[in-house]
């Protein structure tokens, strides 16, 4: 049987000990790299590793982790990115799929449930969902098409990725230097996405219940 290598970037201490020694006993998969950030991934990262997986925690030192996929992906095209976390919110769900993961689940896991769920992955047995989480897509997406139907705007999505960073509470200079446009367009773009969504402050944005 085929035994794939996958990487895990998880800063809670217990929780990287208890997966690396399971998965060091596994037949079907192997825990190459087990750290605790996306810096370290990528400067100890190496293509003869062959990582095909990464399980990724959502938050990494009380900060998401989703905005560091595409770096991840730069360094593994190939691998699936899962999403490992506590938390089934809606919104970062969908962020965390809009920004290249793959799969999603939530830590109450067990060690045999992980195993296989990321070996079937692998396998190309379809996305990676846990039931509580799969539930809490359709709810979201069922709501958000709602809303879609029932309004007059229609976000670019350039405009939805800004949108999300002022909810998060971002400054237009952090914006800014994350997609490489200059203050003054992030103005021209919140600006659109205000009259858009018909408020006229970053607390009413906050307030707006819109994906």
């Amino acid at each position: 049987m085929k035994k794939y290598n996958f990487a895990l970037i998880e800063d809670n201490v217990e929780i990287r000990r208890t997966v690396s020694e399971y998965f060091a006993q596994s037949e079907l998969l192997d825990c190459v790299m087990a750290i605790d950030s996306v810096e370290k991934f990528l400067k100890y990262h190496r293509d003869f590793l062959h990582i095909k997986l990464v399980l990724l925690d959502v938050m990494l030192e009380d900060q998401s982790s989703i905005y560091s996929i595409p770096n991840i992906l730069q360094r593994e095209p190939d691998a699936e990115i899962i999403m490992f976390t506590v938390m089934d919110d809606s919104n970062i769900i969908y962020q965390a799929l809009t920004y290249g993961a793959t799969g999603y689940l939530l830590k109450d896991i067990t060690m045999p449930e992980l195993e296989r769920s990321l070996f079937d992955v692998l396998e190309g047995n379809g996305a990676l969902l846990s039931p509580a989480i799969a539930k809490t897509i359709i709810k979201h997406f069922i709501t958000r098409t709602d809303q879609i139907l029932s309004s007059d705007f229609t976000l670019t999505e350039k405009e939805n990725i800004i949108m999300h960073l002022l909810k998060e509470g971002h400054t237009y200079n952090a914006i800014s230097k994350r997609l490489g446009l200059s203050v003054n367009g992030i103005r021209y773009y919140i600006k659109a996405i205000y009259k858009k969504l018909q408020v006229n402050s970053r607390g009413e944005l906050i307030r707006k219940k819109i994906m």
